[in-house]
């Protein structure tokens, strides 16, 4: 499950790389967490939560169909910023934990989408950021390459949305490629 025999902690970036590598999905370990059980109408509680951003496929739809989860009652219907088990999270990939504050050097050497220069907030605030997105589900219209799960996970843990996965090439050079595309497409996205 975890890479290396790593402990996840409440407030840790995590991450699992899908589709054989193509891609990474990222969120915010929360650990314990309750839940609504939908047959029931009772919370439950689930001992690994994860919450995370969903997109959709090009037509509009999840990208795969999954039946109801048995420990946190996901359905693979409910988009946006969604907490599920970490089971639900990584379906059955490796789980990485995301650097911060690696030197301008690593950053360069290291795979896109694994670490970031910036500095971490503290793991309270990542939570507490995380459950205000969840409950407001409010982080936008999900798009592939500005708006997606790592810069989701990113704002929770900084304050500010990055994604380092879609850079145009890696290290520095692929952010300032990936940045100045933002910015010529900002207008396109968002008003």
């Amino acid at each position: 499950m975890m890479a290396t025999g790593q402990v996840l902690k409440p407030g840790d970036h995590i991450y699992s790389k899908c589709f054989g590598g193509l891609y990474d999905h990222h969120g915010i370990y929360v650990g314990k967490a309750k839940v609504k059980n939908p047959r029931t109408g009772k919370e439950e509680q689930i001992e690994n939560a994860v919450i995370h951003f969903l997109g959709l496929d090009k037509n509009g739809k999840a990208k795969t169909y999954r039946p109801q989860c048995p420990k946190c009652f996901h359905e693979s219907h409910e988009l946006g910023v969604v907490l599920t088990c970490l089971d639900c999270f990584y379906d059955g990939n490796t789980i990485y934990r995301y650097e911060y504050e690696v030197s301008l050097l690593s950053f360069t050497f290291k795979s896109s989408g694994s670490c970031s220069t910036f500095t971490s907030s503290e793991p309270d605030v990542v939570i507490k950021r995380a459950y205000s997105f969840l409950h407001k589900n409010n982080f936008g219209e999900y798009s592939f390459f500005f708006n997606n799960c790592e810069h989701f996970a990113t704002k929770c843990k900084t304050g500010t949305a990055l994604c380092n996965q879609i850079l145009f090439g890696t290290g520095v050079p692929g952010a300032i490629a990936y940045n100045v595309a933002r910015g010529f497409t900002k207008g396109l996205f968002w008003s």
